[in-house]
């Protein structure tokens, strides 16, 4: 049990409707999986054949080297597709005009690219998919608001195809061009051969160990770096506390400026691994500052996550005495799903590569990998005191990993974060103070884990009423209710909600108890 002084406001629905993954965007329709149409099939672009395993070695190269990342996924295809010299022009019968184009990556495991010209006008939308039917978009100016550039998330499959909508009254008007298409060449949705493909030895952040770091798991993504490569960051808060997305990764992962930065990727479940949700991402960001002297690179990324992302500003701790009782780790290692990792001595003052570095002399539980680069490293208070450099730590042999200090960092940062002194708390823009409770309650509930069916054992509440809401993995509000004042027993049945970990959360007279819930069948 556990009683907590802040409660999020989950988020009642998302920004997209039908996509099942991809960045901002803004529901819609495409119409070319749509059969009654009549739209003839597109025009192909057919990518030149790519040796995956003399890449995978030049890969396994730079692990020897020590090298966390970029953790490369893809091949990098340089191309010039307009809607000029590609795809082709359809006319619907209400005057809107539809190009499309596809795209065929032999024997890739996904797709993702790059516009190099983006330019929607209102009430026109870019939609891509696959030939699942899986869906990214729609897209819309506002998709990266005050750029003419936009990088595309990731599609399983070797063929994708990009269609633009656009209405008859701003005909002419859309420009689209992509400049660079990359070949998965591994799988890092897990098809083939499953999820999990990053060592062992690591914990999904949906794992018990992993409940007193919500809020750092929440302000944690993955990043889609260079079109090919992956690594990690996370959202970090400022004096002002304001949401100003500023976010914090390594310097030796920048790269471009159209990254994919990828939130709340995790499994729903601690084990077995699922696959979770990929329908929170953003695209675009401007540098602010970096340094190789700590490996430390400050973004604003172009748009602001929104509620529905239930966002988390990471806080930090800028002194240069060393993280005592232990520290923890959040990333995506081999750009697999989130994981957590423990280390419970305290960090050393070391360099690495020329970085003033904590060093982390070997991990407890959990370890990291290539793609963890860029990576928040936390004291036992949350705050954050480093990001992944680099290191030898692996499943087999754990020792050896180095963040750039936070401390050093600090000096270049506070132009943007603020000088409001050493140490910041996170913030969380979504957040209602609720008072503490010092009394010992519990909710109980039975069974747990559960098939959907549970009873709920309510402590006493000496006036008002409960409201008690069940939240999934994510923060989302599944289910809410309002329990009368001297209620003690609840039936409640979750059978129509998937396999997973869920939290219970009662609410009342300035209390707030959670309890955990496993759904499993």
């Amino acid at each position: 049990m556990r009683i907590f002084t802040s409660v999020a406001v989950a988020a009642t629905a998302f920004l997209t409707s039908l996509a099942v993954s991809g960045q901002l965007s803004f529901g819609g329709h495409p119409l070319g999986i749509e059969r009654s149409t009549g739209l003839p099939p597109a025009p192909v672009a057919v990518m030149r054949c790519v040796d995956a395993a003399a890449l995978m070695a030049e890969d396994e190269a730079r692990t020897q080297q020590g090298i966390k990342g970029p953790y490369r996924f893809g091949y990098n295809h340089q191309v010039d597709l307009s809607m000029t010299n590609s795809g082709v022009w359809n006319t619907m019968p209400n005057g809107d005009r539809v190009w499309r184009l596809s795209i065929h990556c032999p024997q890739a495991h996904s797709i993702n690219f790059e516009f190099h010209e983006y330019v929607v006008p209102e009430g026109a939308q870019v939609f891509v998919y696959n030939e699942m039917d899986e869906v990214l978009g729609g897209f819309e100016a506002g998709s990266n608001p005050g750029h003419d550039q936009l990088g595309v998330d990731l599609l399983a499959g070797d063929r994708i195809t990009i269609e633009y909508v656009e209405p008859l009254v701003v005909r002419g008007q859309g420009r689209l061009r992509v400049g660079q298409v990359t070949h998965g060449y591994r799988d890092l949705f897990g098809r083939a051969k499953g999820l999990n493909d990053s060592g062992s030895c690591n914990n999904n952040v949906n794992c018990s160990e992993g409940d007193p770091w919500r809020s750092q798991i929440t302000s944690v993504a993955m990043i889609v770096v260079q079109g090919n490569g992956i690594c990690t960051g996370q959202l970090i808060n400022n004096c002002a506390n304001d949401a100003t997305p500023y976010f914090l990764t390594a310097n030796h992962c920048l790269g471009g400026t159209n990254w994919v930065f990828r939130f709340n990727w995790h499994s729903p479940n601690c084990t077995p691994t699922t696959n979770g949700p990929t329908n929170q991402s953003l695209s675009g960001f401007t540098l602010l500052a970096n340094n190789a002297s700590s490996d430390v690179a400050l973004l604003e990324l172009n748009s602001t996550p929104p509620q529905s992302y239930n966002p988390y500003y990471t806080g930090w701790n800028a002194n240069a005495a060393p993280a005592s009782g232990g520290v923890v780790a959040i990333h995506h290692p081999s750009g697999d799903v989130k994981k957590i990792s423990f280390e419970a001595q305290t960090v050393l003052t070391s360099s690495f590569d020329g970085a003033q570095t904590w060093r982390v002399p070997s991990w407890d539980d959990g370890t990291t990998e290539g793609g963890s680069s860029g990576s928040g490293l936390w004291n036992q208070n949350g705050l954050l005191v480093g990001q992944l450099f680099g290191g030898s730590a692996s499943c087999t042999s754990n020792f050896n990993d180095f963040y750039g200090k936070f401390s050093v960092s600090y000096p270049l940062l506070s132009e943007w974060l603020g000088d409001c002194g050493p140490v910041l708390e996170g913030y969380s823009p979504f957040l209602i103070s609720v008072e503490e409770d010092a009394r010992d309650q519990t909710i109980s509930l039975s069974p747990n884990p559960s098939g959907g069916p549970i009873a709920l054992s309510l402590p006493d509440l000496d006036e008002g009423v409960w409201d008690l809401r069940i939240m999934n993995a994510l923060g989302s509000v599944v289910e809410q209710h309002v329990v009368a004042s001297g209620t003690k027993r609840l039936d409640l049945d979750l059978t129509g909600h998937d396999i997973g970990v869920y939290f219970v959360e009662a609410r009342g007279a300035g209390s707030r108890i959670v309890e955990r819930l496993i759904i499993a069948r």
